[in-house]
Formats: C-alpha cells, sequence, structure tokens
C-alpha cells in the first residue's frame, strides 16, 4: 500500500494480537525491512490492554523503562499514536499518505474498524490485512472470501481495495500440536469434545484422534447434549 501511497487496515484482536503486531512492526521498522509509516491503534479496549503491558511489566520480556515517572516501551514509539477520542478516531478517514491503522473487532464484526472499512474497501489505493483468523458467518470472512460488497451500517459497501492476509500470527495450536498434546495423557478420557473451529476441520481431526490414540470424541451439533456423569 505504500508503493500506491495508500493505508494498510489492519483489524486485530484487542487483546494480545494488537501488541504483537506492533512489536513485529516496529522491530521491522527500526530493521529497516520496511518504511518507519505512521500507525494509528485505534481500539479503546487494545489501548487499555498495551498500557497494561507497561504497568506491569515483570510478566513479560519487553523491556520498560521508567523515565521521570513515565513507564516508557516500544508501544511508545514515535510513529505509534494512541487514537483515545472519537473525534481522533474519526480524523483517519481524512488521511492519504502511507500509513497504518490497526482497530477492532478482528472478525469486523464490530467496533471502530467497521467505520475504517466504511471509507477504505472503496479506495483502490488502500490495503486491507488480516491477520487473525475469520470465523464463518463474519464480515472479515465474507471479504476474505472475495464478496465483491459488503453491508455496513446497511449500507452496501464495494470491496475494490487490495484484500491479503498473514496466516503465521495464529494464538491457537494446530492439528499436529494438538495430536502431539493428547499423545501425553497417561489414560484416555471418558469423552472428548471439538468445540472450536469449522465442521470439516474439527471432523477430520476427531477422526485423527480416535484411530492415533483411541479416544471417544464428539464434535456436537447445535444443541446437543450429552451426560457426563450418572446420578444412578
Amino acid at each position: 500500500a505504500g508503493d500506491k501511497n495508500g493505508c494498510v487496515l489492519i483489524p486485530a484482536f484487542a487483546v494480545g494480537r494488537t501488541q504483537n503486531l506492533l512489536y513485529y512492526l516496529n522491530k521491522l521498522a527500526t530493521s529497516g525491512k520496511i518504511p518507519s509509516l505512521p500507525i494509528y491503534l485505534d481500539s479503546p479496549m487494545a489501548i487499555s490492554v498495551t498500557q497494561l503491558y507497561e504497568k506491569h511489566n515483570n510478566v513479560h520480556k519487553l523491556k520498560v523503562e521508567n523515565k521521570n515517572g513515565t513507564l516508557v516501551s516500544i508501544f511508545d514509539s514515535p510513529n505509534i499514536h494512541f487514537c483515545n477520542s472519537a473525534e481522533s478516531s474519526k480524523e483517519l478517514n481524512d488521511k492519504k499518505g502511507p500509513c497504518i491503522i490497526i482497530s477492532a473487532s478482528g472478525m469486523c464484526t464490530g467496533g471502530r474498524i467497521l467505520h475504517h472499512l466504511y471509507h477504505r474497501l472503496p479506495n483502490k489505493n488502500d490495503t486491507l490485512l488480516f491477520v487473525g483468523y475469520q470465523a464463518e458467518g463474519t464480515r472479515g470472512r465474507k471479504i476474505l472470501d472475495g464478496d465483491k460488497s459488503v453491508k455496513i451500517f446497511g449500507i452496501d459497501v464495494p470491496v475494490k481495495c487490495t484484500v491479503t492476509e498473514i496466516t503465521g500470527l495464529s494464538a491457537h495450536a494446530d492439528q499436529e500440536e494438538l495430536l502431539q498434546w493428547a499423545s501425553h495423557f497417561e489414560a484416555s478420557p471418558k469423552m472428548a469434545f471439538l468445540t472450536h473451529g469449522e465442521l470439516q476441520a474439527a471432523q477430520v481431526l476427531q477422526n485423527k484422534i480416535k484411530s492415533n490414540h483411541n479416544w471417544n470424541v464428539f464434535v456436537p451439533e447445535y444443541l446437543e447434549s450429552f451426560e457426563l456423569f450418572s446420578s444412578i
């Protein structure tokens, strides 16, 4: 998007994912691997969580310094800007030059990201970058699947910007890691339930756990119930 003089818009989960992004973007910029563009963090929850990283610096490895009574970390880099007010958020709509906007929600289902999508999706010079899983039925998934327009605020908004994704930032264990985790059980559980992920992937994992470890594995249907313990 920088080559097009446009904006990179990133929908990101407020807790964890946003802070990872700020860390990686700062590292890439300071090493000269990407241009040092202004980064606007536009999510009240993400801003609050980012400040917690500085307040509780004893529980992570990020460098936090106390400068004249103020806690300072990479999140205070001069190119990172926190949009604390609704007014500062709306001002981003008029940003034309190269910049990065990080906002929530991560699957574009609500929050401030919606008004950024409303203004950025029709712009051919801008880029929408997904950095997290987009669940079936979400607005983010529809855009990622190539829908030519999406409804925002009751209006069909054309998708003309570049849409791309990074898959390496997942916070979840993949199939191989889950199978490895299951291999450490000394005895099989009475029942195991796969409740997260899409149906096809869950069924494949279900079959692999059954064949590899002989577990009693279920992929529950909506509102399906199971008796875990007998009262007799």
